[in-house]
């Protein structure tokens, strides 16, 4: 037998955790001395302490793994696999969050480089014709959900339109409705050019919108290339200039994907090209 301390070298374990291990009763000491409180251990249990420490490194909870070894060291595998396909996706999805994140904070930094100079991008006022979209309008929770939110709102409108016999033109195009700064609660309109034709046709759904994206007089652009969540830069550089030359925002802003689908296959086309649009009017005093 061996005591706690050199059980946990054997098995590169602190005795704090093996105590844990303990008490939560995942792994139980071969004999307790009743006088002492001594723990000991015995060399067959150092292959469970092993698969505690494999499942713990997959990232399952203690009490996930304390489920799985109930029935002995025997995993039920098919126990196993569900644990760990939840385990995948949250890891995915962390990815996915953490990397948008850090694309947001690699924008932050191009745009802080650049305070003080020319702005990067070619900013115009231009009007914009009107045109005829098909649509669907949903909140998405949080600005790191947005890339997943993003793809099944593109293949819900199409999916949508598919079965009204409505055929997509070119471009996409995605409008953010908040009025005012958010990270939760996004108002996105997800939208892609069709024949004027359609608006008034009659469909039996209620989501699916059909109408026209209204023309507007004045507008600040700009032409953005790069990743998606890289065109952070571009919205900044037209906020700086719509605040600084005397306009306020009149209208929600347009994302128009001059490269093509967002998506193929359920991939995303980075990089792409996109047209930044802010609907504006002068400010007037009073």
């Amino acid at each position: 037998m061996f005591k706690i301390g050199d059980f946990s070298q054997l098995g590169q374990v602190s005795t704090r955790m093996l105590r844990h291990y303990d008490k939560l009763g995942l792994l139980k000491p071969s004999n307790t001395d009743k006088w002492t409180g001594y723990r000991y251990y015995t060399i067959d249990q150092l292959s469970r302490l092993h698969r505690i420490i494999a499942l713990k490194d997959l990232g399952l909870s203690l009490e996930q793994i304390s489920r799985l070894l109930d029935n002995g060291d025997d995993l039920p595998v098919a126990q196993l696999r569900g644990m760990l396909t939840i385990r995948r996706a949250d890891l995915s999805q962390e990815l996915q969050e953490k990397q948008a994140q850090l694309e947001r904070v690699e924008a932050r930094l191009t745009h802080l480089e650049h305070a003080g100079q020319p702005s990067p991008y070619e900013i115009v006022v231009k009007s914009l014709p009107s045109q005829a979209i098909a649509s669907i309008r949903e909140p998405v929770p949080s600005a790191p959900e947005m890339e997943y939110y993003c793809k099944v709102h593109h293949e819900q409108l199409y999916a949508l339109m598919q079965q009204c016999g409505i055929r997509p033109l070119t471009p996409e195009i995605t409008l953010y409705h908040n009025k005012e700064y958010t990270d939760v609660e996004l108002d996105v309109e997800t939208a892609v050019s069709i024949l004027p034709k359609y608006i008034n046709q009659a469909i039996d759904n209620d989501y699916l919108i059909l109408r026209e994206l209204p023309a507007v007089e004045q507008a600040a652009c700009l032409i953005y290339e790069g990743p998606y969540p890289g065109m952070t830069a571009g919205v900044l550089a037209l906020i700086t200039y719509i605040g600084t030359h005397g306009f306020v925002a009149a209208g929600p802003l347009r994302e128009i994907h001059l490269s093509g689908p967002t998506y193929i296959d359920g991939i995303r086309q980075d990089p792409a090209v996109l047209e930044l649009q802010v609907p504006i009017v002068q400010l007037t005093n009073g």
